[in-house]
């Protein structure tokens, strides 16, 4: 059995063309380190009851808001932060210096200190 060469051709073209790495220097915005969640006692089930519709309400006086989440000032980067993972983690946001795109990077490992914001 003999493959084409232009099968083959196409195959080396879609393989090269998809290999592409990004790099390039960015600038260190913000780290933040988020300790672990707790362990949870139990998972919900699908055959528990659903929840109720969710209200819209001002935020408190003692609230913020960080990526999306709504939570008290003193919750931010603990375990009862609502980012929190099974593991600690630490948050780096970086803006790329060529093009402006901005990107947020998880990491279980401390950042080195030589990553410092700005």
């Amino acid at each position: 059995m003999s493959v084409p060469v232009s099968v083959v051709a196409v195959w080396l073209m879609i393989g090269v063309a998809g290999c592409d790495k990004k790099s390039g220097e960015a600038v260190v915005l913000s780290k933040e380190h988020i300790d672990a969640a707790p362990p949870t006692e139990e998972t919900p089930s699908p055959d528990s009851e659903p929840t109720p519709d969710v209200q819209i309400r001002p935020m408190a006086d003692d609230e913020i808001e960080v990526d999306s989440y709504v939570m008290k000032r003193e919750v931010r980067g603990t375990s009862r932060d609502p980012r929190a993972f099974k593991e600690e983690r630490w948050r780096v946001n970086g803006r790329v210096v060529h093009d402006g795109r901005t990107l947020t990077v998880h990491d279980e490992r401390a950042p080195s200190d030589k990553y410092k914001p700005g």
